[in-house]
């Protein structure tokens, strides 16, 4: 039962992952990630997503992938989905190393992957931080683990620094895996600096003495200044930018109370699962959705409680209070966040759930004991006892049971996001989603227009779609995130101006990420032509399906006077 369940669900997100990338088109926060991986695998690297000073690790397996699979919105979006199955696998080893159960790890790992419908959707949008993210939290966590159990080595303390540094590199978002992984460290602090096992001879394990027990440390934090030497090599040449506060913009303009009533009213039921995106509609109806988001959130609650009951045990139920103490915090510092305010896609709250997974894992079986040193152990004697064997089929079928559950909410959140629940509404009409883009990119090419301005959204996206073929670029005022595609277009001998076609609008929202930015500088179309005829500049306009190409006889600027 539990391999079926396992593998019901491994197929489920594979499905529900390739309809997902063979519907969404690509928008240009996605497509700039898809840019930086061509530019890396040109030889240009770069720290950080263009225009911030956070956001790195992850465009560089998006140029490895790109390059592998020749560039495209398949490959570009589908990176992010491979590393949500790297994660989803670790919290799965994660889980058997904490439990002692592998069956429960391999539940916890299908679970993480299937649930909730907020993690799979943005493990299909590129946004060139988060899934690196998840998978450096994850190892973090996993390692943690592994120290708490003495069963870590010198690769595991050098993994755990290395992915603390990639984490750090990647997005200081790290800080939520990096609080439960203390909390581990700190209940095994007599090992982590008392030194670790290493096996001498046949005698077993014996900790190292003297100078010796920095050790452990030593390699850790060795590990996260490698892994994070981009990041400090970037902010030793710009006066540690990356610290400053605007270097995280505050998008929605909401205070610390606000962003936390955010968080409880809208993020968590999303991360829940009873809530779909984007947009945030309820699973089952604003009927029956609050009244899930009700009983789902009671079963974490009960599992926050029984971790604190059984904190009484000590270090043997550290694991299980290192993650409830990590969920615990995780809203807090989620309204830290300046732009945790947006909260309509989910992006901001998708670390909460594999803590949870974790969380509801150890609430079914509990935590593993201990080892004792090797050479202080005895070989057991016989089988395990009967009630042990009870105690495993009950925990996995409670981990059947929660999968199941997963499942269950994650169908029916998509159903709510604009997933098709039926099998032929499902499999049948699949297109390019990108094909109106593809067709404005056609209509660029066929008029011999190689340079031009757009919106943010549109810009690059087309660059995306058609590399060297044009460059297209916001001016300068709206968010530029390539100076060198802007002085390229800026430099061009005349430039077309791109707009949402009049009528269109919503095909044109639709076609480059549902976003409202008709044109160049937020004007329409009609605007910039008026502007053109009160200056008296000779136009043309070339039609391209939602899009609108306006091409003025001579140079032009915004404003125009």
């Amino acid at each position: 039962m539990v391999w079926g369940v396992v593998a019901l669900a491994g197929a489920y997100g594979v499905v529900l992952r390739v309809w997902l990338l063979a519907h969404l088109p690509t928008n240009s926060d996605e497509a700039v990630v898809g840019l930086m991986g061509r530019a890396i695998a040109a030889g240009h690297p770069t720290a950080f997503y263009w225009g911030q000073q956070y956001g790195g690790v992850e465009p560089y397996p998006v140029a490895a992938v790109l390059r592998l699979v020749n560039g495209g919105p398949m490959g570009l979006n589908g990176t992010a989905a491979v590393l949500s199955a790297v994660a989803a696998a670790v919290v799965g080893v994660a889980v058997a190393g904490a439990t002692g159960n592998r069956a429960v790890g391999a539940l916890a790992g299908a679970l993480a992957w299937v649930w909730p419908y907020a993690v799979v959707w943005s493990s299909v949008r590129e946004s060139g931080l988060r899934g690196a993210v998840l998978c450096c939290g994850v190892v973090l966590v996993a390692c943690a683990l592994r120290v708490h159990r003495r069963v870590a080595g010198w690769g595991t303390y050098a993994v755990m620094g290395v992915a603390a540094g990639l984490g750090w590199w990647a997005s200081p978002e790290i800080v939520y895996f990096v609080i439960p992984t203390a909390v581990l460290l700190v209940c095994a602090w007599d090992r982590l600096f008392g030194g670790f096992a290493v096996p001498v001879g046949g005698a077993g394990p014996r900790p190292w003495e003297g100078p010796w027990r920095w050790q452990p440390a030593a390699v850790t934090v060795g590990g996260a200044v490698l892994g994070a030497l981009p990041w400090l090599y970037a902010n030793v040449g710009s006066g540690f930018a990356s610290l400053h506060a605007g270097s995280l913009p505050n998008t929605t303009g909401l205070d610390y109370g606000q962003r936390l009533w955010v968080f409880f009213a809208d993020m968590l039921p999303i991360q829940l699962g009873v809530r779909a995106v984007p947009g945030g509609a309820w699973t089952g109806g604003d009927g029956w959705g609050p009244v899930l988001y009700g009983l789902v959130g009671a079963v974490v609650v009960a599992a926050l409680a029984r971790a604190v009951v059984v904190a009484r045990r000590g270090r043997t139920a550290a694991p299980w209070l290192a993650i409830a103490v990590g969920v615990v915090a995780f809203p807090f510092v989620y309204a830290v966040i300046p732009a945790s305010g947006y909260w309509q896609d989910g992006r901001y709250g998708v670390m909460l759930p594999p803590l949870l997974v974790i969380l509801l894992a150890l609430a079914v079986v509990g935590p593993r004991r201990v080892k004792a040193p090797r050479h202080a152990r005895r070989a057991a004697d016989g089988a395990p006892g009967g009630w042990e064997t009870a105690a495993a089929r009950l925990a996995s079928t409670a981990g059947c049971v929660a999968v199941i559950v997963g499942l269950v909410l994650t169908v029916a959140t998509a159903r709510a996001g604009g997933v098709p629940a039926t099998p032929g509404a499902f499999f049948g009409g699949w297109t390019d989603p990108n094909a109106a883009a593809r067709q404005v990119v056609a209509g660029l090419e066929a008029h011999h227009i190689r340079y031009a301005y757009g919106g943010y959204w549109t810009a690059y996206t087309l660059d995306f779609l058609a590399p060297t073929r044009l460059s297209v670029s916001p001016v300068p005022g709206d968010v530029v995130r390539s100076q060198a595609l802007a002085d390229q277009v800026a430099a061009a001998p005349s430039q077309a101006w791109l707009f949402f076609a009049p009528g269109r609008t919503a095909a044109a929202m639709a076609a480059f990420g549902g976003n409202p930015q008709p044109g160049p500088g937020g004007f329409t179309e009609q605007r910039f032509v008026g502007w053109l005829t009160a200056d008296a500049v000779p136009y043309r306009v070339v039609h391209l399906g939602v899009l609108d190409a306006v091409v003025p006889a001579r140079r032009v600027q915004l404003p125009l006077s």
